[in-house]
């Protein structure tokens, strides 16, 4: 979601600037111009006129830029006569901002500069300040931040000798938003709460309302979103109170935008949804873009596609009509985005070739803004440069003028100081068509060395990316080692005893030397082991597919006291030989959402295990219950218990061996397997064991529907 567009950003830092240092929060201008015109026109004493002429080029402002040149002109003429130094830096500072509020900020920043020097040379604190703001001011409409900064800490330094709360805050405000501009988001945090702690101290309801609003956008810009919803929700409840229209809109747009950082996305639809109508209520077409925008990419995260393109075509519309490029670029951004999420290529590529158009044309609006600034930093210089040549020949005319009457020749002495100038100027012209060569050789290097850089980057990511890739390789093939010959060593030692024992059981039969009744004793006890060896070869066998391949689960609703009723059944035959007792006190029906034949498995050898450990007359108790979302299995027996050797390693590979009640050997591949099965299926596995007294296995997992 994007954070507020240039044109909003302009208006936090700005748009209470010019009116700052403008006007008297008392007066109303275009109510008072022609009371004040007639004032003027009864011919008043001229302490009285200046002050009048002061006031009519404040009343001007908002109204007429040329008018208020104008009276700014008259003002500065009477307070010359006068000999009101003071005044002649305030006439100054009217005459640039007259052409601030008519966009001509290079003869803006001139009167601002002239304003500047004149308070500065009469040590006039509030003029100085004011007029190092202003030319703060018009550098940051130039984009030009480092200038801009400069001067408005200078302003700070200066209007702290003051006691002007107001300027100093809004000194804070202006410098915060320019690092807010610049991402240096921490900076800007600091000089915003810099802001509210003053605001608060001065008891300052509505500039409270203000900080809290930038503190808020600034903590979400550092992705802070509790916190800056506890700014917003503070800064609302001062706007609603002062019943701030403006300012509850944004408030509110901010909270939608908190909001859907944190996902919640009903929440922020309901935020912007309100947002957007009062911003259309108080018909603020550069606001309502930026809220249909970001309606659309909450839409868009909610998979709802219509109302993303809704949205974004609305904001087209709306930024077209306004001529906002940079609103129209977003607006086709979000619908791309939307058709080919919703599958629908064709009005996607239209919408993209309409983008490719919209970026070219930003592209050559921003070429020509640079090429405008660079010629306007080079008319500075140039004029820097003019001006002191023409202080120079000044001041030696003057001297010359001086000795005309004692020098018969002076005639001829002005002519070779102009000659000299002349030559002066054909110098400098030279030079300057020199030192323009100069920059086009070291702007075509410096573009040579970017190139040649960015392709050297390109060429370290992919060398970065084959050596990550490389050791990841390395990792998986000595896990998948280490599986191998986990694996043989298993097979090798589980697998050959059943086999010999086999072997030898033939051969013994074979020569003769047992008889038909203990061979079918023998018989049996091999039946067991061959049971036990095939459930631990299928165990084996799962597991290293799953080490090698890795597990492929396919969850399903499906009933748990079944699952558990069939494998009791399926181990009856061993259950009576071993004379244990079996109970399945389970809730039936209990549904639960997993992979069925992966936990039949896991309940297969859980049983398997307490059958295995058990003696006769040794009791197996099958359990459910609901917690929540949650079904929990609980497998309990009384048998001898776990050691506390054992349990530390009972879910890994590093101790499988185990024997039991009827020297059955076993293993703890099956737990393991266990323990990876039900992980997969968002679950968990847990046992409580106390020696010598039983063993309970604990399964939690999902509930079914």
């Amino acid at each position: 979601m994007p954070y507020p567009p240039a044109y909003l950003k302009w208006i936090i830092k700005h748009s209470y600037f010019l009116l700052l240092f403008l006007f008297d929060p008392c007066y109303s201008q275009l109510a008072k111009i022609k009371d004040l015109q007639l004032k003027l026109n009864q011919l008043p004493a001229d302490t009285t006129r200046l002050h009048l002429l002061q006031k009519m080029a404040d009343a001007y402002t908002p109204v007429d830029p040329a008018k208020k040149f104008y009276y700014a002109s008259l003002f500065k003429q009477l307070a010359v006569k006068l000999h009101n130094e003071p005044a002649v830096a305030d006439a100054y500072f009217q005459m640039g901002a007259s052409y601030a509020f008519g966009t001509k900020l290079d003869s803006a920043l001139y009167y601002f500069k002239l304003s500047y020097a004149q308070a500065s040379k009469v040590k006039y604190i509030y003029g100085m300040g004011k007029g190092l703001s202003s030319m703060g001011f018009i550098y940051d409409r130039l984009d030009d931040k480092k200038q801009a900064i400069q001067c408005d800490f200078q302003s700070l330094q200066v209007l702290k000798n003051t006691n002007n709360k107001r300027a100093i805050n809004q000194l804070y405000i202006n410098i915060g938003s320019i690092y807010f501009d610049l991402r240096q988001y921490q900076l800007a945090q600091s000089y915003f709460e810099q802001c509210l702690i003053s605001y608060t101290a001065s008891k300052d309801t509505a500039g409270i309302g203000y900080g809290l609003f930038l503190m808020g956008n600034t903590a979400q810009a550092l992705r802070r979103d509790d916190k800056a919803l506890d700014y917003f929700a503070r800064s609302l409840a001062i706007r609603e109170k002062l019943e701030d229209a403006n300012g509850i809109a944004l408030v509110k747009r901010g909270i939608g935008q908190a909001y859907f950082h944190k996902k919640q996305y009903d929440l922020s639809v309901s935020y912007l949804n309100i947002a957007l109508q009062s911003v259309k209520t108080l018909q603020n077409k550069y606001e309502e873009c930026a809220v249909l925008l970001d309606l659309s990419d909450v839409y868009l995260a909610m998979n709802q596609y219509s109302k993303s393109i809704d949205c974004a075509k609305q904001s087209l519309i709306s930024c077209q009509a306004i001529k906002s490029k940079s609103g129209v670029s977003e607006s086709l951004e979000r619908l791309i985005a939307a058709y080919k999420k919703q599958g629908d290529l064709a009005n996607a590529f239209k919408y993209q070739t309409e983008y490719i158009s919209m970026q070219e044309s930003l592209l050559n609006q921003n070429a020509l803004k640079d090429v405008t600034l660079t010629e306007f930093s080079r008319i500075r210089t140039e004029n820097a440069t003019l001006a002191k040549n023409n202080q120079i020949i000044t001041t030696k005319n003057t001297n010359y003028l001086a000795q005309l009457n004692k020098y018969t020749n002076a005639i001829v002495v002005i002519v070779v100081i102009l000659i000299s100038v002349v030559l002066l100027l054909l110098i400098l012209y030279r030079r300057n068509l020199e030192k323009q060569t100069t920059n086009k050789l070291l702007l075509k290097q410096k573009e040579e060395i970017a190139t040649i850089n960015k392709e050297l980057e390109t060429l370290n990511e992919e060398i970065k990316a084959q050596m990550e890739l490389t050791n990841a390789q390395n990792v998986e093939l000595e896990r998948l080692n280490s599986v191998k010959n986990k694996f043989f060593s298993i097979v090798s030692h589980d697998l050959r005893g059943p086999l010999v024992t086999l072997q030898m059981l033939f051969s013994v039969y074979r020569e003769g030397d047992i008889g038909e009744e203990d061979f079918g004793s023998l018989l049996t006890k091999l039946e067991d082991t061959l049971l036990s060896t095939s459930s631990f070869l299928d165990n084996l066998l799962e597991w290293s597919k799953n080490q090698l391949e890795g597990m492929v689960i396919k969850p399903v609703n499906f009933d748990i006291g079944e699952c558990i009723a069939g494998n009791i059944q399926l181990f009856e035959s061993k259950i009576g030989m071993k004379k244990l007792k079996v109970y399945n006190q389970t809730i039936n029906p209990l549904m639960v959402y997993a992979d069925k034949n992966m936990i039949t498995l896991v309940i297969r050898n859980l049983l398997s295990n307490s059958i295995k450990f058990c003696s006769a007359g040794d009791e197996i108790t099958f359990k459910t219950e609901i917690r929540n979302d949650r079904v929990l299995i609980a497998i309990q027996d009384t048998g001898p218990g776990i050691s506390e050797a054992d349990r530390e390693n009972l879910f890994n590979l590093e101790h499988i061996i185990s024997t039991g009640t009827q020297n059955e050997k076993g293993n703890h591949l099956g737990l393991i397997l266990c323990k990876d099965m039900i992980t997969q299926n968002d679950g968990a596995i847990w046992f409580e064991t106390i020696q010598n007294e039983g063993t309970t296995f604990w399964i939690e997992l999902p509930a079914g529907k």
